[in-house]
């Protein structure tokens, strides 16, 4: 009776399993899609999806207008960047059934409502024969472009191409854009934005890899002459040779000096002259150590090449591209260090690589720098020569710094070694931090046996320390921008920089109070 019953039972599970087979089988394949938007602005996205009865296993969706054109995802997404209105077509397949749903008009495309106007040209300076061709870089898929292109004196140019390629009279041209679409417009202008010069003319300009070098080095010049020049004629005071006909001629100076240069440029037709007054400065040669102009650079433009390279933490960095001293046209070529130290965990700083220059030992030397310092509330160090503080295994200072104070002595000189009476040179008359440049030269110098220091400020001798032991400094290290010691054999820099140095030089010798007081003026 049992197995009757078993075999009954699983007659009507087949049967049901059967029946289910059928009913699926027989239920219709009906296509129909959906999507998350049906209106959308260029360059948009739709994501369509698959809702047909039926289940079929397969699709293919036909996308008017759209990236990509067809699909055979379940859920594709779709990309339209023509304005339109598009149909769209799936068909899916379940077996050899395949049905189609067509929607015409599903998907409307339309302008943005905000257009952002911009362009390129090739260059902004040329002549008269030259082309410049301009690129459209608008935003907001516009689909008209009107171009004006405007002399000072009034005088229009115009063109509706997209992306001009156009010839100019000789004049300065500011240019303008006009940019639109079905739904919104918008301009951009640049004044003064192209030079056209005339094929033929001539302006005579220079300028040089750098303005400074001490006697017996040399100049690299650069010619900037605008125009068609074809011929140049160099004349250099105080220059070795006075004379070059090179379009960028690499020029030595002998003798300490700032010296002019002219230049006249030339073709078939024009000549153009420039001079300019003063524009090489030449320093004393003998016995420079290194000679760090910060013009663009860290670059030592003394005979050593004692490039410094920055050791910081944190991230705080050195600039070198900072505002001179100079102004006007005075400053062409000229820029300053700017340091931007904060504390022992954000700072930057140079540090010049070890190097037997740098051995002076009891030897007489002179520091000379230009400095911009803002209001300070600590000590803020220009350089630090030597053993300081935990750097030697006896833990003897045999060091040289020099550091600005907030109050007290505004500026310290210090030669010293324990066990030796220092030698502080200590300027007490008013501080110095009233973000103004001052030139400062400090004089290490030996006579009569003992060593004398010295501190001229803007070309005056201000302080001095007179008949101290002569004492040693170690060649290492050299660092400027802040003052260290060393803690359980580690640098530990302090009295960090804050400001501005310009036309940083040493030299192992004492320069007299004549050179000293000439490096000011240079």
């Amino acid at each position: 009776m049992k197995t009757i019953k078993s075999i009954f039972f699983i007659c009507f599970v087949l049967i049901g399993f059967m029946a289910a087979c059928t009913d699926e089988v027989d239920q219709p394949l009906i296509p129909e899609f959906s999507s998350d938007v049906k209106e959308i602005v260029v360059g948009e996205n739709i994501v369509f999806k698959d809702e047909s009865l039926g289940e079929p296993s397969k699709w293919n969706w036909y996308f008017e207008g759209g990236t990509p054109a067809s699909s055979i995802l379940f859920s594709p997404t779709v990309k339209y960047e023509v304005p339109g209105t598009y149909s769209v077509r799936l068909v899916v397949v379940r077996g050899n059934d395949s049905v189609v749903v067509n929607k015409e008009d599903y998907v409307v495309v339309d302008y943005p409502s905000e257009i952002i106007t911009d362009f390129t040209v090739d260059k902004t300076i040329g002549t008269n024969e030259d082309q410049f061709s301009f690129t459209d870089i608008s935003e907001g898929y516009p689909t008209e472009w009107f171009w004006e292109f405007i002399t000072q004196e009034g005088v229009v140019v115009t063109s509706t191409e997209q992306n001009p390629s156009l010839n100019f009279e000789p004049g300065i041209y500011s240019v303008k854009l006009t940019v639109k679409n079905p739904n919104i417009s918008s301009s951009k202008t640049v004044s003064d934005y192209l030079t056209i010069i005339d094929k033929y003319s001539v302006a005579a300009d220079f300028g040089a890899v750098s303005r400074n070098t001490y006697a017996g080095g040399s100049i690299q010049f650069q010619d900037k002459t605008s125009g068609n020049a074809a011929e140049w004629e160099w004349t250099f005071e105080g220059g070795t040779p006075s004379s070059s006909t090179e379009q960028n001629p690499l020029i030595t100076y002998s003798s300490p000096g700032k010296y002019k240069v002219t230049l006249k440029s030339s073709n078939a037709v024009n000549t153009s002259t420039i001079e300019k007054e003063q524009f090489t400065v030449v320093i004393p040669s003998e016995n420079l150590v290194m000679y760090l102009p910060f013009d663009g650079s860290s670059h030592d433009a003394g005979p050593h090449q004692l490039n410094p390279e920055i050791l910081n933490k944190g991230i705080a960095e050195i600039k070198f591209d900072a505002n001179s001293r100079f102004t006007g046209k005075n400053a062409e070529g000229y820029s300053a260090a700017q340091f931007m130290s904060v504390d022992a965990n954000n700072y930057a700083v140079l540090s010049i690589p070890e190097t037997d220059y740098l051995d002076f030992q009891t030897a007489d030397f002179t520091v000379a720098f230009w400095v911009k310092l803002p209001q300070i509330s600590k000590n803020a160090a220009i350089f630090h020569h030597g053993s300081g503080p935990g750097a030697r295994p006896d833990n003897e200072n045999r060091q040289s710094w020099f550091r600005f104070q907030p109050s007290g002595q505004f500026a310290r000189f210090c030669v010293e070694q324990k066990g030796k009476a220092g030698n502080w040179v200590e300027y007490t008359e008013k501080r110095m931090d009233d973000n103004l440049w001052h030139h400062y030269v400090c004089i290490y110098k030996e006579e009569g046996g003992k060593k004398n220091g010295y501190m001229y400020i803007d070309g005056v001798l201000e302080a001095s320390s007179l008949g101290k032991d002569i004492k040693t400094i170690d060649k290492t290290p050299y660092v400027i921008g802040a003052n260290y010691r060393f803690t359980n054999g580690l640098f530990a820099p302090e009295n960090f920089l804050s400001g501005y140095i310009d036309d940083y030089i040493l030299y192992k010798r004492a320069l007299s109070e004549e050179e000293a007081i000439k490096l000011y003026t240079y």
